[in-house]
């Protein structure tokens, strides 16, 4: 009987330290701020890198790029392309925090989280993303890469483009 609780309740926290790995993939795009079917049409041609505006926030050179790299990653996969004369992508970081990473590694999910909101731009169309961990296990690289993941995503959605599904801490 004892072990059976034990058991159960490993399980339970698995399970839950596992959720807490997951990102949601797909931004949720207002209708008010999909652009118009022009753009639709434009982002099919494709799109320019994106650059990453810090807003003010201390945003080390890792995180940009990890957010950059992963963009680019996905847009492949989902079939955006990326080429000089494509229409800007703006990511402007919103809200920012981070651990180091020996109170993440000592203290987990009580040294707080690592955090990235940002407003992607991408011609008259707008939308947020967002990601958050609060494990011992996941830090800011992996939240970096859920950003980037995300907005291309929602930039291929805009584009009508289907979307590859992936996220970072499932790797």
């Amino acid at each position: 009987m004892l072990n059976s609780k034990i058991l159960w309740v490993t399980g339970v926290i698995a399970v839950a330290i596992i959720a807490g790995c997951a990102a949601p993939t797909r931004p949720t795009i207002d209708a008010a701020h999909t652009g118009g079917e022009n753009l639709r049409t434009r982002l099919q041609d494709g799109v320019a890198e994106p650059t990453v505006n810090s807003n003010g926030h201390q945003v080390s050179a890792s995180v940009r790029v990890g957010v950059l790299d992963a963009f680019e990653r996905q847009a492949e996969k989902d079939g955006l392309k990326i080429v000089p004369t494509g229409i800007p992508v703006t990511i402007t970081v919103e809200e920012y925090s981070t651990r180091s990473s020996a109170a993440r590694f000592w203290f987990g999910a009580l040294a707080g989280s690592d955090h990235i909101k940002a407003m992607v731009e991408v011609g008259d169309a707008r939308f947020e993303v967002e990601d958050t961990a609060r494990t011992a296990i996941n830090g800011i690289d992996i939240v970096a890469m859920d950003v980037g993941i995300e907005a291309a995503n929602g930039v291929a959605m805009l584009a009508g483009l289907p979307i590859a599904e992936e996220s970072a801490a499932g790797r």
